[in-house]
């Protein structure tokens, strides 16, 4: 039909690409803020169990290895939602109201990836921050949170 979002005409190439796009975007942040979860209700948790040097060693290498998992899930979930903005905002009858519920999605994102930027970085000035590291794992998850309410409000914005 004219005006539909994905036309016939431009086959069924265009929507399985655009289904492996989505089926990508739910993954990387599932998968970004499940490891977030996890490490914030049972690493974190679990490492009192240790003493004070073996924490710290344990620490170190466990951020390293999830590194590569959660930069990997940001770069995936930046271009794939880019993909999706570019495909479905020109198609959004109530806009105002989308790009509200966009502004909570992208608050919750600019949130947590900064938190877990500055967590990340080897910084005198933010061990502070990194002795609190149960506390802004908890924003973290706060802020995942803004990230799913954001997205799940924005498909009822159509």
């Amino acid at each position: 039909m004219p005006g539909d979002r994905l036309v016939l005409s431009s086959g069924c190439g265009t929507m399985n690409l655009l289904l492996i796009n989505r089926v990508l975007h739910i993954a990387a942040t599932c998968t970004s803020l499940g490891g977030l979860f996890y490490a914030r209700t049972v690493l974190l948790p679990s490492l009192q169990t240790l003493s004070e040097p073996q924490r710290g060693i344990f620490l170190k290498y466990a951020i390293r290895r999830f590194a590569y998992i959660k930069w990997t899930g940001v770069a995936v979930v930046a271009i794939t939602g880019m993909i999706q903005w570019l495909h479905t905002y020109p198609y959004v009858s109530h806009r105002e109201l989308y790009l509200f519920y966009f502004m909570v999605k992208m608050t919750g994102a600019v949130g947590l990836f900064s938190i877990t930027f500055l967590l990340a970085l080897p910084a005198n000035a933010l061990r502070g921050m990194q002795a609190r590291r149960a506390f802004w794992s908890a924003v973290n998850i706060v802020c995942g949170l803004a990230i799913l309410v954001g997205a799940a409000l924005m498909r009822t914005a159509h």
